[in-house]
C-alpha cells in the first residue's frame, strides 16, 4: 500500500506479526467465515452490496463473483489507505467499472442514497463502532425493502465474567503450572498493566454480544433477524515468538513486544523470553474464542432468510 494508516498497518502487518504461517491459516479461517456469510445473504445476479469496513475487499470481492456481471459492490470504508488498496485490486483484476469506493463511516453512510443497495455486509465492523444503534439505522435506510444485512462480528463480551479473566491470564501460558512459575510475578505484573492501561482502549469491543445485535436490529426496523453464535475452545497452534512480539490484537493497542517493552528491565525480558518461548512455539495450550453472524432483513421478509 503507498499509503498507510492503523487501520491498513493492522490488516497488512500487525495482526499476524510478518509471519506467513499465522497469515495463511487466518486467511483460511476469514475465508470461510465470508463464504458462509455470503451464502445466506440472498446474493444473486445484478444485486448492489455495500460492504461496510471493506478492508483489504475479502468480502466485497467475495460477493463481487456472485452477483455477476451486472451487479455491484460499493466498498465503504474509514480508512482512504484501504479504500485505495481497493480500487487498485479491482483495477488489476479488471472489475473496477462493477465497483465504487466511498469514504464513510459505519454510523454516517449519507454518501450512499436510501433504499439504494440489496445487500448489507460487515466483518469485524461493529467492534469498532460506539454508536452501533445509529449504524444498524443507517444500514436499515440504505437498504431496498427486501434487502438483508449480513454482519460477522467477534463477541469478545466483558460481561462473561465466568470466562474472561480465565482465558485472558491464559493467552501466554497457564501461570498456575509449574512451568511457568519462575515468571509467575511477571505474568501477573502483565496482566495488571494490560487490564489498566488497554482492556478499556476500545470499550466498543467489548460491551455487546449476540444478543445485544439482535435486539439492536429489531430496534433499527429489521423485520427478519437470524443469528448463529459460534464458541470455540481448540489448542492454540505453534506460534513464532518474534512474530508474536510483533503482533497486536487489534489496531488500536500496541503490540505484545511493545507492552513488554513498557514494564520490563532488559533483564526481565531475557528471563520473560527464556521461560515463555519454549511454551509458545509448542503450542497446544487451550483458546476460547466466541463469534456471531447475524442475517436482518427489511421487510418484506424475502424467501430463504430461514433455513
Amino acid at each position: 500500500m503507498p499509503k498507510s494508516d492503523k487501520w491498513s498497518q493492522w490488516l497488512a502487518e500487525t495482526r499476524f506479526g510478518g509471519d506467513s504461517k499465522t497469515a495463511d491459516m487466518l486467511m483460511r479461517f476469514l475465508i470461510q467465515v465470508r463464504d458462509h456469510l455470503l451464502k445466506n445473504a440472498g446474493l444473486e445476479e445484478g444485486k448492489v452490496v455495500l460492504d461496510v469496513g471493506a478492508g483489504e475487499g475479502l468480502i466485497g470481492f467475495g460477493a463481487l463473483e456472485l452477483v455477476g456481471t451486472t451487479g455491484r459492490v460499493i466498498f465503504s470504508e474509514i480508512s482512504q489507505a484501504l479504500l485505495d488498496f481497493d480500487r487498485s485490486a479491482a483495477e488489476q483484476i479488471g472489475v473496477l467499472d462493477r465497483c465504487s469506493f466511498v469514504k464513510a463511516e459505519a454510523e454516517d453512510l449519507s454518501g450512499i442514497e436510501s433504499e439504494s443497495v440489496d445487500v448489507v455486509t460487515t466483518r469485524s465492523v461493529l467492534i469498532y463502532v460506539d454508536d452501533k444503534p445509529k449504524s444498524l439505522r443507517e444500514f436499515f435506510r440504505v437498504l431496498k425493502p427486501g434487502g438483508r444485512a449480513a454482519l460477522y462480528e467477534p463477541i469478545d463480551d466483558q460481561r462473561m465474567s465466568e470466562f474472561s479473566e480465565y482465558w485472558r491470564r491464559r493467552a501466554w501460558a497457564d501461570p498456575d503450572s509449574e512451568e511457568t512459575r519462575p515468571v509467575g510475578d511477571l505474568l501477573e505484573r502483565f496482566t495488571t498493566h494490560w487490564e489498566t492501561h488497554y482492556r478499556h482502549v476500545n470499550a466498543a469491543m467489548v460491551n455487546f454480544n449476540e444478543r445485544d445485535l439482535v435486539q439492536m436490529c429489531v430496534a433499527a426496523g429489521f423485520a427478519g433477524v437470524r443469528t448463529e453464535l459460534y464458541l470455540n475452545v481448540a489448542p492454540v497452534p505453534a506460534m513464532n515468538w518474534d512474530a508474536l512480539m510483533k503482533t497486536s490484537g487489534n489496531p488500536l493497542i500496541p503490540t505484545n513486544g511493545e507492552v513488554i517493552g513498557e514494564i520490563f528491565s532488559v533483564e526481565e525480558r531475557e528471563r520473560f523470553e527464556k521461560h515463555l518461548r519454549p511454551i509458545v512455539e509448542r503450542g497446544g495450550r487451550p483458546w476460547r474464542t466466541q463469534s456471531s453472524f447475524t442475517w436482518a432483513a427489511k421487510a418484506p421478509i424475502p424467501e430463504g432468510l430461514w433455513p
